[in-house]
């Protein structure tokens, strides 16, 4: 491969990643692409969606947001029905978010639409292919996590 620094790499990816983005988009009409539920929104119905009823400041402290941050985008999802609050009669400060029956809806939909696009996308590629490419990924992933960050 032509150029095969790792400075050639990251300039080849920086310019496929938008186009990368942009095919994904193609094949979703989710409530994420149509605009009414933000990326981070998603991640927060996953992770409530695995964590029931969950205190704010664990929601805040998964996704490395200030509780602040955090407040405003349950709020965003309380008023669209996706999440719900809860405080308990011990301490009224401490207050708790669970995903709802509508989230749930939204985000198995998400998902499906997702899961549908890779299917799609990693069908031409061989079994082994495939496999690579997700020894790849995840020792990228384990790398981004391992690393402090």
């Amino acid at each position: 491969m032509r150029g095969a620094g790792v400075d050639f790499f990251a300039d080849r990816m920086m310019e496929l990643y938008p186009q990368w983005v942009k095919g994904m988009a193609r094949f979703e009409s989710s409530y994420l692409i149509k605009g009414v539920i933000t990326l981070p929104q998603v991640w927060a119905l996953h992770y409530l969606s695995r964590h029931k009823e969950c205190p704010m400041s664990e929601l805040a402290g998964s996704m490395k947001l200030g509780l602040s941050s955090v407040t405003g985008m349950v709020d965003r999802l309380v008023k669209q029905g996706l999440a719900e609050r809860r405080r308990t009669e011990d301490d009224r400060r401490v207050v708790f978010v669970d995903i709802s029956a509508s989230g749930r809806k939204v985000l198995k939909q998400i998902l499906a639409q997702r899961r549908k696009f890779m299917v799609r996308l990693f069908e031409s590629l061989t079994a082994r292919e495939r496999a690579s490419y997700l020894h790849i990924l995840e020792k990228l992933v384990r790398g981004l996590f391992n690393n402090g960050n």
